[in-house]
């Protein structure tokens, strides 16, 4: 017998279904929620410094210089965090956690080498 089956017989409705940005807004509102005051500030200031490094009227960017690589490690780390799987990492967020953290960064979250693969 199938879930729907199963729902059907039970006399439960099924609800129907969430649209993405419906789940994202509450997964963002969750993870908000949940943040300490310091990550949420340390946030705010990237999305500061991210939204003024382009002109939105043209698209050009303005000085991606001003987006260091210390708020991008801060921000691979809260990810790494909330709970996001080393194997989701591109090359590059990889490369910056072990010039920060050493070859074997993912330790410091509980991985070991295969969790990587």
């Amino acid at each position: 017998m199938s879930f729907i089956e199963e729902k059907k017989q039970s006399g439960n409705e099924l609800r129907p279904t969430q649209t993405a940005t419906e789940m994202f807004h509450k997964l963002r509102t969750r993870f908000l929620e949940n943040l300490p005051d310091e990550d949420k500030e340390a946030y705010r200031r990237f999305g500061e410094k991210f939204h003024s490094s382009f002109d939105v009227d043209t698209g050009s960017p303005i000085d991606l210089s001003t987006i260091n690589m210390e708020e991008s490690l801060a921000y691979l780390v809260e990810s790494l965090k909330s709970g996001l799987h080393p194997t989701y990492l591109t090359e590059d967020e990889v490369v910056l956690l072990k010039a920060g953290y050493g070859e074997e960064w993912y330790t410091k979250w509980g991985y070991t080498k295969n969790d990587l693969k």
